[in-house]
């Protein structure tokens, strides 16, 4: 009896309450693709979207350095290039041949290089044994050119 007297009392407050669940007749509908500020206020969407992280950078100015390079241009095309040699690819490190073995030693070798930037004195003369070192693994595994064979991991590393 008791809950029956409550069960009816809170559903008594629920139709009659105004902060029911219906409709309110003083409050406007929502239109579809309306869009409200904090305060209820309606906020007016672009037809177009626009970004503000649209740029383009300042032209640059061409005149001294087209004439610069029309010159290194000409330099380099006088002389032609002699094709080196396969000992001379195998001791150069402008290209790496695609092996993470030669790929860490490249990176050694830059290391040591900037070591020795300052110049070889009694503190850092073991990087320029270390460089005469790991420059003889470089041509023994062919970095420069063709990468090393599977028997050339094993008999080029340096053994101490």
């Amino acid at each position: 009896m008791l809950l029956l007297s409550r069960l009816t009392l809170v559903t008594l407050i629920i139709v009659y309450s105004p902060l029911s669940f219906g409709n309110d007749p003083d409050s406007a509908t929502l239109a579809l693709g309306s869009v409200l500020n904090d305060k209820g206020q309606p906020i007016e969407l672009p037809d177009k979207p626009k970004s503000d992280f649209n740029y383009s950078p300042p032209p640059i100015e061409d005149s001294k350095r087209s004439s610069t390079q029309s010159r290194v241009t000409k330099k380099s095309s006088s002389k032609k290039a002699k094709a080196k040699s396969r000992k001379q690819r195998l001791a150069s490190r402008s290209s790496v041949a695609n092996d993470p073995g030669c790929r860490w030693l490249n990176s050694r070798m830059n290391s040591l290089d900037r070591h020795l930037s300052s110049g070889v004195n009694s503190r850092n003369r073991h990087y320029q044994t270390e460089l005469k070192i790991r420059q003889g693994e470089w041509e023994c595994m062919k970095c420069g050119a063709e990468g090393p064979e599977q028997s050339d991991h094993a008999t080029c590393q340096y053994r101490r």
